[in-house]
Parts: structure tokens; C-alpha cells; sequence
């Protein structure tokens, strides 16, 4: 087998294997739920449950994406399919690992090293397309397949992170789980979650389905902590406030570009 044989198989049979994983215990009643992990170790910094749905979303992108780079009329062959084949091969390992080990152990800094790979491998692959697109024209399958999910899933995974971090300072006792420090420290993890997002937008010029996926993160997060669960105001409006800049630095780093065609 060569590498590009490899290459190709890792990404049509782990994407397949991720959405079987992560129901290891939902549906084969192997370990707890993710849900029931989280619930164990939840901050004001987790999203609101319905939140979540999103990975339906990513493991059907991922499933296209592994057809897609599979067939010979289409990806097998192409230059994208090169590129992109192994951080994302990378990201969807990392993800199952994630997945194995979050329904059979506890939350703790183990998870966050293993989220910290996955957000590596899928800023990676998001960069590398990001890096192709300027000045070639977008394939269909470019379109509405390549760059929904590098950047839903790295734009997800931006926000997971962080999530990660605070529920794993919880379980060590770095994190309080009451009063006014439970509000500091959960807006600080909230304020560092930006300083990476808005760093991604900036260096990548915008980018439309990336800030859709930290949009729905914070949506979530402000839900959660306003009808959703708990109410605290303090992470609420830093979730609202970065929500709105988020937004206004994807639209104008976007917009960039192309008022420049026309200077």
C-alpha cells in the first residue's frame, strides 16, 4: 500500500467510524454518555446542550468529504485531496480518540491534551485551504463541501477547546464552582476563547463558515447562561459582546478582499 493509499483509506474509513464511536455508550451501552461526562464537570463556559447537534452536521461533512476523496473522476487524484488528506485524517483520530476516552474516563487534562491535537490538526487543515483558495476559481465540491467542513469543524473545535480546559480545571479544583470566582474565571476562559478565534479571522481574512461555528458556540454558551441554565450575567454578556465582534471582524476581514478589486 503506498501512502497515498493510505492517505485515502484513513479518510473514508475514520470518518465512518466517528459517528459509531461517539454512540459507544448511547446506543451500545459501552461507558457513559458524553452528555453525562459533561454534566459531571459543567461551567458556565459549556453551550447550551442542543448546542451540540452540530456534530451530526460535521460527521455527515466528513462522510462526503471521505466519498468524495475517495472517487477517481473526483478527489482521489487532486492536489486538495493531498493537502488536506492528512490533517484531516489527524483531526477525525483525534476526534474518535476524544470520543473513546471521554465515554470511559472521567473529564481531566488528559481530554484537553487530546482536544489540543485535534484543534492543532483542524486549524491546520483549515489554513492549508484557506492558503488555496486566494486567486482560484471554487469548485462545487470547493463550495459546499471543503470549506464547510474545515470551517465548521476547526470554528467548533476553537470553542470545544476552551470549553474542555474550564471543565477540566473544575475536576482539579482550579476552577470554583460557586460565586464570583466561578464568574471571573469562566469570563477569562471566555476572553482567551476569543483572543484565539479573532486571531484565526484575522490572519485567515474572514471566513465565513468559521465564524458560523463559533456564532452557534456562542449563541449556545449566551443561552445557556441566561434561559438555558444558571443565570449569570457576567458570562453572559462576554459571550453577547464577543458574539457581536466575532461577527463584525468575519464580515469586514471578508469584505476586505474585495473592495480592493475595486481600488
Amino acid at each position: 500500500m503506498t501512502r497515498n493509499d493510505l492517505r485515502t483509506l484513513l479518510n473514508i474509513a475514520l470518518p465512518l467510524a466517528q459517528p459509531l464511536v461517539g454512540a459507544m455508550a448511547s446506543v451500545f451501552g459501552i461507558g457513559h454518555t458524553q452528555a453525562e461526562m459533561s454534566a459531571r464537570s459543567q461551567t458556565p463556559v459549556v453551550p447550551a446542550g442542543y448546542a451540540f447537534s452540530i456534530w451530526g452536521l460535521l460527521f455527515a461533512l466528513s462522510i462526503a468529504w471521505g466519498i468524495w476523496q475517495l472517487l477517481p473522476s473526483a478527489g482521489r487524484d487532486s492536489l486538495v485531496a493531498r493537502r488536506l488528506g492528512w490533517p484531516l485524517a489527524a483531526t477525525f483520530a483525534g476526534s474518535i480518540l476524544w470520543m473513546v476516552l471521554s465515554q470511559l474516563t472521567e473529564n481531566g487534562w488528559h481530554l484537553v491534551a487530546v482536544m489540543l491535537l485535534v484543534l492543532s490538526a483542524s486549524l491546520t487543515a483549515f489554513f492549508v485551504n484557506r492558503r488555496a483558495e486566494h486567486g482560484l476559481a471554487a469548485t462545487q465540491a470547493e463550495r459546499w463541501l471543503i470549506r464547510p467542513l474545515v470551517g465548521l469543524l476547526a470554528g467548533w473545535v476553537s470553542v470545544a477547546t476552551f470549553a474542555n480546559i474550564a471543565g477540566a480545571a473544575l475536576v482539579s479544583g482550579f476552577f470554583p464552582n460557586q460565586g464570583a470566582g466561578l464568574t471571573v474565571a469562566a469570563v477569562l476562559i471566555l476572553l482567551a476563547c476569543g483572543g484565539l478565534v479573532l486571531t484565526v479571522l484575522w490572519i485567515a481574512r474572514g471566513s465565513p463558515w468559521y465564524a458560523a461555528a463559533v456564532a452557534w458556540a456562542l449563541v449556545a454558551i449566551l443561552y445557556a447562561n441566561t434561559a438555558g441554565r444558571d443565570f449569570n450575567l457576567g458570562v453572559a454578556i462576554t459571550a453577547g459582546a464577543l458574539l457581536a465582534v466575532v461577527l463584525a471582524m468575519a464580515w469586514q476581514r471578508a469584505r476586505r478582499p474585495l473592495q480592493a478589486q475595486f481600488r
